[in-house]
């Protein structure tokens, strides 16, 4: 029974060197250029170039986060999330702003240009004064620069 035990390991050895050796795959070219896939070139080849098998490599780890990980990654998310919607309502509310005044701007700048009736209000006394030939102009100049302004 000693005889054997050697033979027996002998063998069980070969068996775990063939299975690792079988396990790598060469990409085998031949003069011709023709590539052949296989665990051992055959004999002609020029160029032998080993593969690695992805389905051989494990994953990588992944990496177990805590509660506390997970909890405070969340409320940032929902933090960034809400700072996103208020600077679009933000935004929103600029866009209706801007919208307004270029409205009021051009119905005032036709106004001026189609020649009606303008008044301003005197800041002092609070009397209302008919806007002249003169005031009309810079008045229209002004209004010119907010539809420039609000209106883009």
């Amino acid at each position: 029974m000693s005889a054997r035990a050697p033979g027996g390991l002998l063998l069980a050895t070969l068996l775990l060197a063939s299975a690792a050796v079988s396990a790598q795959v060469f990409e085998c070219t031949d003069a011709r250029g023709a590539r052949e896939y296989s665990n051992v070139c055959p004999p002609g080849t020029v160029r032998q170039r080993a593969l690695t098998r992805t389905d051989d490599v494990p994953p990588p780890p992944v990496e177990a986060k805590s509660t506390a990980q997970e909890d405070a990654e969340f409320r940032k998310r929902q933090q960034e999330r809400q700072d996103a919607e208020a600077k679009a309502n933000e935004d929103r509310i600029k866009a209706e702003e801007a919208e307004r005044n270029c409205t009021i701007a051009r119905t005032q700048l036709r106004g001026l240009l189609e020649g009606q009736r303008m008044q301003r209000i005197d800041p002092d006394t609070g009397e209302r004064i008919n806007l002249g030939d003169e005031d009309r102009a810079v008045e229209a100049e002004r209004q010119q620069q907010l539809v420039a302004q609000w209106c883009k």
